[in-house]
């Protein structure tokens, strides 16, 4: 009597997909003349000077005012929701910087 011995095999495929978590995108604005800015500073190295330097640029050539500074207490953390809520009703766009 003669007995076959079979593997089975199944091949799987190891790539993903991103996840994408949904979310709604801001509308977008037609210019930066005169608006209020935010800016959101991640405690990195250089973060700070990162946004001086971008809000003086933004400054000469749009007029924008810097409405609101925020530093996280570090990189490695969200912001708080509530800075979050009170940027968004104050300032018509925020800038997140992430130094080195």
């Amino acid at each position: 009597m003669t007995t076959t011995n079979r593997r089975v095999h199944q091949l799987v495929d190891p790539t993903t997909s991103a996840i994408v978590p949904e979310f709604t995108l801001s509308p977008r604005l037609d210019s930066l003349t005169n608006k209020k800015m935010g800016l959101i500073d991640d405690a990195k190295t250089n973060a700070k000077e990162l946004l001086e330097e971008l809000a003086e640029v933004l400054k000469e050539g749009f007029g924008i005012q810097v409405q609101k500074y925020y530093q996280k207490p570090s990189a490695g953390k969200p912001t708080d929701p509530e800075v979050i809520k009170k940027i968004s009703e104050e300032c018509d766009f925020v800038v997140v910087a992430i130094g080195s």
